[in-house]
Formats: C-alpha cells, sequence, structure tokens
C-alpha cells in the first residue's frame, strides 16, 4: 500500500533496515509490516519478543561488520534468520542468563550461514530462505542440551492414526478461527491469536494476495493433518498450520509470478509442506529436536526444482534477490 511505503521511506535508515528483517519473516519487504511482526513477537510472549528483538540486531550488526551485500542488507535478507533464531533459541531453551549470549552468538552465526548458503545455492537458482535459521537453532539445541544443564521444549507431535484426531465437522467457527490465527502465528512460535491476526494483517498491508495465500495455507494445515489422523491438540494449536503458510505464500506471490497457475502450485505446495511435516516429526521426535520450517525449505527446493524442470511453466524469478 501507499501510505505504509511513504512511512518507510520517512523512517532513519537503521530503523528501516531493521524493520524490514522483521518483515522478512513473512517475506514483506516492508517495514510497516515488520513493525507489526515484532509487535505480534511480544503479543505472544514479552520474552520472545525481547529475544527476537536481540536476533535481529544481532543478526544485522553482523552482516555490517562482515560488510556483506549493501543492498541485501537494506532489504532486511540479514535480519529475518536472527529473528527466528531468537525467538526459537527463548522457546525451547530455559530461560537463564546464558540463553542470551546462546541468541546473540546464534542469530550471528545464521547472518555468516545465509551469506554462505545464498553463494552455494545460487548455482542451483534456488534460495537459502530460512535454512540458517533452522540449521543454527538445531546445532544450539543439539549441543546446549549434550553439554549443559538445560532442557530441550517438546517437540512437535508425531503424525499418527489416534482415536484423539480432530473432527472437522464438528468444529465451531469460533474453533475454526482461533486454529486458523494460530496456524499464522506459529510462524514466529506463538498460539497466540492476537498474535496470528496480527501477522495477518501485516502481510495483507504489504500484499492482499499474500495474505490469501496465507489464509489457504493455515486452511490446510487443519484440513490436511486432520485427514491424516494427527492428534487434535497439535492440530488446534496451529503446529500443522506454519509449515503450510510460509509455501504457499513463498510459491504463490513470492518465488513466482502471481497467477492461477502459481496459486494451483501454492495449494500443492501446501499439501506437500504437511506431508513433509508428518514424516520429518517421526524423524526428528526421537531426537529431541522440533521440525522448526525444515518442511517448509524442502517444499519450496522441490518445487522450484520441478518447475525449472518443465516447459509448462513460466520460469520462477530469481530465488537469490528473494528471501
Amino acid at each position: 500500500m501507499n501510505w505504509s511505503l511513504n512511512l518507510d521511506k520517512m523512517m532513519p535508515a537503521p530503523l528501516r533496515v531493521l524493520l524490514k528483517g522483521a518483515g522478512q519473516v513473512v517475506f514483506c519487504n516492508n517495514a510497516v509490516t515488520g513493525l507489526i511482526v515484532l509487535a505480534a513477537l511480544y503479543a505472544g510472549g514479552t520474552v520472545t519478543g525481547l529475544a527476537a528483538t536481540i536476533g535481529l540486531i544481532s543478526s544485522t550488526a553482523t552482516a555490517y561488520v562482515c560488510r556483506f551485500c549493501q543492498e541485501d542488507i537494506d532489504a532486511g535478507l540479514y535480519g529475518f534468520n536472527g529473528v527466528l533464531a531468537g525467538a526459537c533459541l527463548s522457546i525451547f531453551l530455559e530461560h537463564t542468563p546464558q540463553l542470551w549470549l546462546y541468541i546473540v552468538l546464534a542469530s550471528m552465526l545464521s547472518s555468516l550461514m545465509w551469506a554462505a548458503l545464498t553463494r552455494m545455492l545460487r548455482f542451483f537458482n534456488m534460495p537459502a530462505a530460512t535454512s540458517p535459521f533452522v540449521l543454527v537453532s538445531w546445532v544450539f539445541l543439539v549441543t546446549i542440551y549434550a553439554f549443559d544443564s538445560y532442557t530441550l521444549g517438546p517437540a512437535l507431535p508425531v503424525a499418527s492414526m489416534q482415536s484423539a484426531a480432530l473432527d472437522i465437522g464438528a468444529l465451531s467457527l469460533e474453533t475454526w478461527f482461533s486454529t486458523l490465527a494460530k496456524g499464522i502465528g506459529q510462524v514466529i512460535f506463538t498460539d497466540n491469536t492476537l498474535a496470528g491476526s496480527m501477522l495477518l494483517i501485516g502481510i495483507a498491508i504489504a500484499t492482499l494476495r499474500g495474505a490469501l495465500m496465507v489464509i489457504g495455507g493455515a486452511f490446510i494445515g487443519i484440513v490436511v493433518p486432520a485427514m491424516l489422523g494427527v492428534h487434535a491438540s497439535a492440530i488446534e494449536a496451529g503446529l500443522y498450520g506454519f509449515n503450510p503458510v510460509l509455501a504457499m505464500i513463498a510459491v504463490g506471490w513470492v518465488f513466482f509470478e502471481p497467477s492461477a497457475k502459481s496459486a494451483m502450485l501454492a495449494v500443492l505446495a501446501g499439501i506437500l509442506a504437511v506431508l513433509c511435516q508428518t514424516g520429518l516429526t517421526s524423524l526428528l521426535s526421537p531426537l529431541g529436536l522440533p521440525v522448526l520450517a525444515s518442511p517448509f525449505i524442502l517444499t519450496l527446493w522441490i518445487m522450484l526444482f520441478i518447475v525449472s524442470k518443465s516447459r509448462s511453466w513460466s520460469s520462477p524469478e530469481k530465488a537469490t534477490e528473494t528471501s
């Protein structure tokens, strides 16, 4: 929207870069959206919001010190992995003084890894996306769990046929809204309906199509896992919503030209993200690790690879130019 872009330009450059980094969590190169993302993080929990803010500052400052591409820094591409890494560690680790040191180190490492992975994956026309945050978070969780007295938070539940499977037909309108909002909110590690609603508004400010993709992804995150027999509590907490949300907005708006064909591909990506999550959850749960955004990343890379080999689809936008 024009008013948000005008407000964006009025901000001091350092603040604008930081807020764009927060906005890139949901693929939006928009400082106003970034401000709403940060507000949503604080709505989900003060500690989580503070951890995300520290992660954002640390990862962005690292990019400046290392003199990475200024254009990428200005677009916030060195901020969003730090936001997610900080929020993640605040959720899955105990809140002790050492936590803040871990957050700073993980966020700094996420910027270094983003630069390295972006350069490596450029040969395959693939984006690094949120893979640095996922890899860094796994490394820190495993290392700290093995060598410190920390304990990990609960991993995402395994998809299986159970008597407590969700009955979609019995859901009230209020439950539908709450579950959809939580699925969106889990993008930033919260099952807070207010936070999820704020994220949707922030995305809608930058792109209405992207907001529709987000709603579609959250819907898939309810219906598909319910059909697979995933435990109702996991679905109602939004744990199977955030990966299809990310997959649909990435495929349906970010990495492909907006069209009816890319919208269809986005729906397939959302379904595939849920299937990937059920499989990866079964694989990672015994290790005590959450899947985080790995199903989304795997889905995105699969979709980009398939489309690049298909003559019936137009070539995807350059993956290296977008988060």
